[in-house]
């Protein structure tokens, strides 16, 4: 499959994503009607969003998904948890007998919706001239005329009117023509669906594909190009410019290739997240298309529709935050190829800060989230200041382990104790910083073991490998020997080993010491240091090792052995005997 075709599904998905969302919006968001008061709602127990003004509650009166009009009422009965209030128990009953005049029938041609005086208060009534006799569908009060600012009269006629219309389109959609057009379009919705989720899950693996390249490609670069680091040399000086820019070069490029990461992981998860509420906006619609459950359909996609809203606001920002802190560690690590000397450990500390800087937007981005959503679900924001307090008293009482965690790795981070890469030794631990958070840290050990420490039970972290390393290598040899021999044997072995092509680049300094370290009765002690790069003494002492062996047989040096001296003394009449 060709770019351009890809291009052409890709932006068929995007069409049929927002298509969805837009539908959803427009199911989300009724039309509101002329006597509607435009005030902050809160959802009540039961699920109702109840508008409050003063000492009066609001509702709205919904017949087939739409909103009619709002009722009024100022009974504020305290009620259980599941139980309804006044407003709402009267705006289901005006539904109820709304929908019992729709399904018992009537003539649309004879249909009269009108209004009447019932015990001295203005009722509406509807009637026809065959199958429907006269009903009371509700009473129009003086609270309903007070938040209309009209009289109770005018408010009557309007509803009147808009209860005469609703009627009649009511009837008009259960017909058999609209019905067949319905479920019509309740097939397409479901083939569009069906569609739309194949070309979104072929995306979402096109995606993972991409993923696993570019992580692939990220490992390689890093072994390849990520240096190891060193103490800077005497000559460092008299080094090009260029030879500095050199290494800030490598490591923009695998900056790309994080920043490419970020994109992926952001592709994936709108992918994800889009196919899911292409479910809830198919399902949604579906139901909006009947009369009977349109309803339903607005209310199943409310929630999923803000928390969609409210993720893809945030996940947006904060990726665009994750990019800016990409671009600034880029330009901090190149900066440090200019005027720092110690550009291989900005190097190597650029993808854990970036890491630990993504775990604090992310969190950030998750309070953000929550605070928005229940904000946007009608509690106060008092209210949720005060949860927020509450709420962060407890989880510090409560995660008094994991707030030191996150305290200590922040410190650790920052101060730069050591990083991914790094030789650590915590206690009885040591091995190899494999991964790290805000929270812990993973350690490789020798043996392929994942030893994971919480970061507040590290008191002393023993950094083996930060910068540079020093192989520090004794060895006794026999008491006889001359020692100046010995040493200059020593360090012209690894004088060799520093111009051996297959060492060099790893050893900064061949000899730093070398002399006698102690004399004992078993032999001299001889010492000798070598300054490598980090995480190469092992292996340049192993080496050194099997040299040295080789350097001693044929010079016939040998290993110190305990010597002991022995005194027996014998029977002095026992030699005088022998004369």
């Amino acid at each position: 499959m060709g770019r351009r075709q890809r291009g052409k599904i890709f932006n068929l998905v995007i069409q049929g994503l927002v298509g969805c969302l837009l539908v959803s919006i427009f199911v989300l968001n009724p039309q509101p009607s002329l006597g509607q008061n435009f005030l902050v709602p809160f959802v009540s127990p039961t699920g109702t969003r109840i508008f409050v003004a003063g000492d009066i509650e609001y509702a709205s009166v919904h017949l087939d998904g739409f909103t009619l009009f709002q009722i009024a009422s100022q009974d504020f009965t305290a009620s259980e948890a599941r139980e309804l209030s006044p407003v709402e128990r009267r705006a289901r009953r005006i539904e109820r007998g709304l929908n019992n005049i729709i399904n018992r029938g009537f003539d649309p041609t004879t249909l009269q919706v009108s209004t009447a005086t019932l015990n001295n208060l203005t009722v509406i009534v509807a009637k026809d001239n065959q199958n429907l006799p006269q009903q009371v569908i509700l009473t129009v009060t003086e609270v309903d005329a007070l938040i209309d600012s009209s009289s109770v009269g005018d408010l009557a006629d309007r509803w009147v009117k808009i209860i005469q219309t609703a009627l009649l389109q009511a009837w008009q959609e259960r017909q058999p023509a609209p019905r067949r057009q319905q479920v019509m379009t309740a097939t397409i919705i479901i083939l569009g669906l069906i569609f739309l989720s194949w070309v979104s899950i072929w995306w979402q693996k096109h995606l993972r594909n991409r993923f696993n390249l570019l992580k692939k490609q990220a490992k390689r670069q890093s072994d390849q190009n990520l240096p190891i680091n060193s103490p800077p040399r005497k000559d460092r000086s008299q080094e090009p410019i260029l030879a500095s820019l050199e290494d800030s070069s490598n490591f923009r490029q695998q900056a790309d290739i994080q920043r490419q990461l970020t994109l992926n992981i952001l592709w994936k998860r709108l992918a994800l997240i889009g196919l899911i509420l292409l479910w809830f906006a198919g399902i949604a619609a579906i139901l909006y298309v009947f009369p009977e459950t349109r309803l339903e359909g607005r209310g199943i996609i409310r929630i999923p529709l803000q928390i969609f809203i409210i993720w893809l606001l945030l996940t947006s920002v904060s990726n665009m935050v994750n990019l800016y802190v990409n671009f600034r560690l880029r330009e901090w690590v190149e900066e440090g190829a200019v005027f720092s000397e110690n550009l291989e450990r900005r190097i190597l500390r650029a993808p854990t800060l970036l890491e630990v800087w993504r775990e604090i937007i992310t969190f950030i981005a998750i309070f953000l989230g929550i605070f928005g959503f229940l904000a946007w679900m009608g509690l106060s924001f008092a209210f949720l200041l005060t949860g927020a307090g509450l709420v962060g008293a407890l989880l510090t009482f409560a995660f008094q382990d994991l707030l030191k965690d996150w305290i200590n790795g922040f410190l650790i981070v920052f101060e730069d104790q050591y990083t991914v890469g790094d030789m650590v030794q915590f206690q009885e631990f040591i091995g190899l910083v494999e991964n790290m958070s805000l929270r812990a840290t993973q350690l490789r050990a020798a043996d392929g073991r994942l030893i994971t420490i919480a970061h507040n039970q590290i008191i002393t972290a023993h950094n083996l490998s930060k910068d540079w390393a020093r192989v520090d290598f004794t060895i006794e040899v026999a008491y006889q020997t001359e020692p100046d021999v010995a040493i200059s044997l020593m360090a012209a072995i690894a004088e060799n080993m520093a111009v051996d092509p297959q060492w060099q680049e790893d050893i900064i300094n061949p000899v730093q010491v070398a002399g006698v370290s102690r004399v004992s009765h078993t032999g001299m002690e001889i010492m000798l240091r070598i300054v490598v790069k980090r995480l190469r003494q092992w292996d340049i002492e192993r080496e050194y090792r099997r040299r040295l062996k080789i350097a001693f047989e044929e010079k016939g040096i040998h290993i110190g052995i305990p010597q002991q001296s022995f005194l027996i003394a014998r029977d002095r009449e026992e030699f005088k005997g022998q004369f």
